[in-house]
């Protein structure tokens, strides 16, 4: 087997089933064998008798119910121990993948200092969503913080006129889709299971640094990712987005990533953008109702 897709679902049958249906419809993989995992979450949207219904006539398909809400990096650890490829791309549930180019990425893994691997990540509007990220630090944290780095609407202007450079080495690649060689996956131990979901795929990308490797992002080839597609859409909870950023500070810290001054520092600008975030959220929220 050359390559093992690994799915992780929670109640997001319908999102697996067209990031599937990508990837059977994707003519660079008739070269290549591959195979699909999904890995069911404990959902209670029906995904697993769906899903096993959908597709009980492709062999090179599992469907691994594992009963339980595992979060994302587990779940993935869970598909990739029951895998057999050669290499592993883990791929979010709210993807579509019909024309990324899979021979040419893997073809970049003749370069054995590639860590991890990862593509043009694109919006619906084919505006830029990801091109890796940097590491943690005050001078990037402040602008994700108060300059909204990572949003869309900063983005479309940050990549107005980006031109493809190909190859583009990255502190740290995102979790929604990357390829990397199921031997260096082992090596690090897989995703860390301590962290239920968020910032996953920052610790992992720092593990595959500390044992000698380089994570990069191939500009030439793309994936869609319908942010936010594979979590519910509630009204904010303000505690609920102060406790997904815990994972960051306790990734920083595990890792080393910035010393104590520095970490604080970096409290300080996410705790005050979550706030901001917030009260914009709600008001929108507010207006949209209203109208």
């Amino acid at each position: 087997m050359d390559l093992s897709f690994i799915i992780v679902n929670y109640n997001t049958s319908l999102l697996v089933e067209n990031c599937i249906n990508s990837l059977l419809k994707n003519k660079t993989l008739e070269e290549i064998k591959f195979e699909i995992v999904v890995v069911d979450n404990g959902s209670i949207d029906n995904s697993v008798p769906f899903l096993i219904e959908k597709y009980k006539t492709l062999k090179n398909i599992k469907i691994i119910d594992s009963k339980k809400n595992n979060g994302f990096g587990k779940g993935n650890n869970i598909g990739v121990s029951n895998s057999s490829g050669k290499f592993i791309c883990c791929i979010n549930s709210d993807t579509i993948s019909q024309n990324t180019d899979y021979p040419k990425m893997l073809s970049y893994f003749k370069n054995q200092e590639i860590g991890i691997l990862g593509a043009k990540v694109l919006n619906k509007d084919n505006s830029i969503q990801s091109l890796g990220f940097n590491k943690p630090s005050i001078k990037n944290d402040f602008l994700l913080s108060f300059l909204f780095w990572n949003f869309n609407f900063m983005k479309k202007i940050r990549y107005h006129k980006y031109k493809n450079k190909g190859l583009i080495n990255v502190d740290w690649v995102s979790g929604c889709f990357f390829l990397i060689r199921k031997s260096t996956f082992e090596e690090v131990k897989g995703f860390d299971e301590k962290i239920f979901m968020y910032s996953e795929d920052l610790d992992l990308s720092v593990r595959v640094e500390n044992v000698g490797l380089k994570n990069y992002v191939l500009d030439t080839t793309d994936i869609y990712h319908l942010h936010g597609g594979s979590t519910n859409n509630k009204k904010p909870n303000l505690q609920k987005m102060l406790k997904e950023k815990k994972n960051y500070f306790y990734v920083i810290k595990k890792n080393k990533l910035a010393n104590t001054l520095e970490l604080c520092l970096i409290k300080f600008f996410t705790k005050i953008h979550i706030f901001i975030l917030y009260i914009l959220k709600n008001t929108v929220r507010k207006i949209k109702v209203e109208n």
